[in-house]
């Protein structure tokens, strides 16, 4: 008779937690193929907004297909306390970074990548690179706080998690914005730790990318 091993999550099979394990890592990898696309797209062409939001989609479906082949949902919960630090770490972070991008005006080499990112907000619709980078900030999210999350043994999360959003964001090739994301990611890790739940990083993810887009450019 075959061994009917139950996995640390709920009664999911082993060959089911399998095959979700090589769905978030396949999410992972077209997603970060969809991110090299992207950032080759010139500032003003109008496919920078479908590559952005075909990236989006890359992460929000391949997170709920991990998710459903568990045969579970991914935490929404709300509480006052979690939107609090939220929404303090948001803002922390990014007066953080904007301090940071005050300075590297002075170093042409971390600079210049950053001019060449915001240019699409300066040159195309800032409306537009706003709605995509909020799309994308809650797609990120449910993937790397959400599907990526959820198949890593605990102990390691928080650091797999940020070591993964930082390398992924570094295809940008921006110094900058490569150590925000590690320390974002390291920030909303422990947010998701905490509150067991996805609202809470989703929420500092927001204010602080929202933030930069917004307030970044006339400091830089």
């Amino acid at each position: 008779m075959s061994e009917h091993r139950v996995s640390p999550y709920g009664d999911t099979t082993a060959a089911t937690r399998k095959r979700t394990v090589w769905v978030v890592i396949g999410t992972g990898l077209v997603a970060a193929a969809c991110l090299a696309w992207s950032l080759r797209i010139p500032a003003g062409d109008p496919w920078f907004y479908p590559a952005t939001f075909v990236l989006a989609g890359v992460y929000m479906v391949g997170s709920s297909v991990a998710v459903r082949m568990t045969g579970e949902r991914l935490p929404w919960r709300v509480t006052p306390r979690g939107m609090r630090d939220a929404l303090i770490g948001g803002a922390v972070l990014a007066v953080v970074f904007i301090a940071g991008g005050f300075m590297v005006r002075f170093i042409p080499s971390l600079g210049d990548p950053v001019h060449q990112l915001l240019n699409h907000a300066r040159v195309g619709s800032l409306a537009m690179v706003a709605l995509t980078t909020a799309v994308n900030g809650v797609a990120e999210e449910t993937y790397y706080r959400g599907a990526l999350w959820r198949i890593l043994p605990r102990g390691r999360r928080i650091l797999v998690t940020t070591i993964a959003y930082t390398a992924v964001t570094s295809l940008a090739g921006i110094p900058l914005l490569a150590f925000a994301a590690a320390a974002l990611g390291a920030f909303v890790g422990y947010l998701r730790e905490r509150t067991r739940s996805l609202v809470p990083c989703i929420v500092t993810h927001l204010v602080w990318s929202l933030t930069m887009l917004f307030v970044l450019p006339y400091v830089v």
